[in-house]
């Protein structure tokens, strides 16, 4: 009788054994898997860090602030319950959140988290070129000069579920800053692992619709994996987004005609090819970003007017955009970018250019050659070692040296992460560079020459320039004379070149329209993964 039931619980549990193979397997073959190609590597996913294309757009995958971006790029209520009403004349935000968010370790998401972030932002002891995203908190001066304790910041908890955020002044675009600039950070995992928070896959904790998985700093493949704890998961349709870094446009492209990849992001040059095979495949779309050369203000070439006035001049931006970049990108008219908001119905660049002259440049290039007591000049660019950034540092050489005589321009290729520590340690004389807003609002732009703009670079000071942007930041509501006067500095800007305008950029990304469904490309931010669909 023993041997008997020994028999059928054997058999019983063999039984077991292969439904529970059957059952994995099918549960295997149903996860819904994009592959995805990008261009550049992500530095860090500490979001009191991030200051780069690669980062912000993995922070978009991982992170939720207290608002978020729906599908269509319209701001809705993310941790928050829902999108609130300032009071105290629009200086008092009191923010209740819901109860049910959670980070990726199965922990609550609480007020303190944000809170937290926040004052370790701008506390000085961070050293974070995202400090200047609270400027408008009250008593932010006082902390970022270490005049005060960051606990001093206009910012607070109440209680478990309540975030309190006193402003300085009236922020007409603060609900974007709520939204792109404000994550929490897990207040725990950062006690416990200090600086190495966000370095790594395993030191990284997601509250958003994925998780980081296969992830370190100079990695270049990676998971985005659903985050399982995600209050919203079950609207997440894909479980795992798979990453592989592809600098070379080319090669990406090779990688998606070959079906490697779902998506993959291209430059201009290629479309016309591709427009033969998978027209109905290609995606462009014009970017609230823009792309700038850098000077370096304490060289004496690089900090020459005359001379920046000289190159400006000498590029020509339509050439630049339409028969190199060729990806639907525009020329600048200014630091800001076109589309963003108007003035009287009208575009804010309307009436501004920065003109290709070559007679005007070479004038300009005669002064700068006097003032500096030199005839031939070497300027040396650093470029980012993407595939458009080449093109584009190809382009400058080629165009300065044959519009400016006796000048010689030397290409400094390397990682973008590698350029921006060197923009840090003011280790450069000029560079490409590109900048994204969260929000829409010129002094986001205008700051990248503003002397007290957390992502100046280049330590150029003019006082009107400071005086104009003093004026803009005195104006708090989203009106004409606010956006009058930005457009006075960024004329100024134009002429001055504390930074020097390109063009504004736009993403080329092939999508797989047989697969993908529902995955935009907002002129604000970075597509989100959480959106997209299986067909």
């Amino acid at each position: 009788m023993n041997k008997k039931r020994w028999l059928i619980a054997s058999a019983l549990l063999i039984v077991a054994i292969i439904l529970f193979t059957v059952l994995r397997q099918q549960t295997s073959s149903q996860q819904k898997t994009l592959r995805v190609s990008v261009q550049n590597t992500m530095s860090t996913l500490d979001p009191n860090h991030i200051d780069e294309v690669g980062a912000e757009w993995g922070e978009t995958q991982i992170l939720e602030g207290l608002y978020t971006a729906d599908a269509k790029g319209k701001i809705t209520a993310g941790v928050a319950k829902q999108i609130v009403k300032p009071t105290e004349n629009g200086t008092l935000y009191t923010i209740p959140l819901k109860h049910n968010q959670k980070w990726s370790d199965g922990t609550a998401v609480t007020a303190q988290d944000f809170v937290a972030s926040a004052q370790r932002q701008v506390n000085p002891k961070t050293k974070s070129t995202r400090a200047n995203h609270f400027k408008d908190l009250e008593n932010y001066s006082d902390v970022l000069s270490g005049k005060v304790a960051p606990k001093n910041l206009g910012i607070s908890a109440p209680d478990k579920y309540t975030v309190q955020i006193k402003l300085a002044h009236p922020v007409p675009y603060f609900d974007f800053v709520l939204a792109n600039q404000l994550y929490p950070v897990n207040t725990d995992k950062l006690a416990k692992w200090g600086n190495k928070y966000g370095q790594t896959a395993e030191t990284t904790v997601a509250n958003g619709a994925y998780q980081v998985k296969k992830w370190n700093q100079s990695a270049t493949q990676w998971e985005f994996v659903k985050n399982q704890h995600f209050a919203d998961a079950k609207s997440v349709d894909f479980d795992t987004i798979k990453v592989t870094v592809v600098k070379d446009a080319y090669l990406a492209a090779k990688q998606y005609e070959a079906k490697k990849v779902d998506e993959a992001e291209i430059s201009g040059a290629l479309v016309a090819n591709i427009k033969k095979s998978a027209q109905k495949d290609i995606k462009t779309s014009q970017k609230g970003r823009m792309a700038f050369l850098v000077w370096n203000a304490d060289d004496k070439v690089a900090g020459n007017t005359n001379f920046k006035k000289a190159v400006s001049l000498a590029i020509n931006r339509e050439q630049l955009t339409q028969e190199v970049l060729a990806d639907g990108s525009t020329p600048a008219k200014s630091i800001v970018p076109s589309g963003e908001v108007k003035i009287d119905g009208k575009d804010f660049n309307d009436g501004l250019s920065l003109p290709y002259d070559k007679q005007a440049a070479q004038e300009y290039l005669k002064k700068a050659q006097s003032e500096l007591g030199q005839k031939h000049i070497t300027l040396k660019i650093n470029t980012a070692d993407t595939d458009a950034y080449k093109a584009l540092g190809v382009y400058l050489k080629q165009s300065i040296e044959r519009n400016l005589p006796n000048v010689s321009v030397t290409l400094n290729r390397m990682p973008l992460n590698a350029e921006i520590q060197a923009f840090d340690n003011q280790n450069f004389q000029s560079g490409t560079l590109s900048w994204t807003t969260d929000f829409n609002d010129p002094i986001d732009f205008l700051d990248i020459a503003y002397s007290k703009g957390a992502i100046n670079f280049t330590n150029w000071r003019d006082e009107r320039y400071e005086r104009l942007l003093e004026k803009v930041n005195q104006q708090y509501e989203p009106n004409a004379q606010r956006y009058t006067l930005a457009k006075s500095a960024a004329q100024l800007n134009n002429d001055l070149n504390g930074v020097t305008p390109l063009y504004q950029v736009a993403n080329v990304h092939l999508q797989n329209s047989n697969k993908v469904d529902n995955l935009v490309y907002p002129l604000i931010g970075y597509q989100n993964y959480r959106y997209a669909e299986e067909k």
